[in-house]
């Protein structure tokens, strides 16, 4: 489904889109009201955040 995602170097959006996605991820923290703390590769962790929550907001 996500085939622009399937490799690590695709996740290079995240360094041209680093301030919407930190924003994202600002915006979900404070609506949990816990820090994230990813695992594993930091990019390919938020760029998949930020692919989940942005698909999550065109649907609700």
């Amino acid at each position: 489904m996500v085939s622009s995602l399937i490799y690590y170097c695709d996740t290079r959006f995240f360094d041209t889109h680093y301030d919407e996605v930190g924003d994202l991820r600002y915006e979900y923290e404070e609506k949990l009201g816990e820090l994230f703390k990813p695992k594993g590769d930091l990019k390919n962790w938020c760029a998949w955040f930020a692919f989940e929550e942005t698909a999550r907001k065109l649907v609700y």
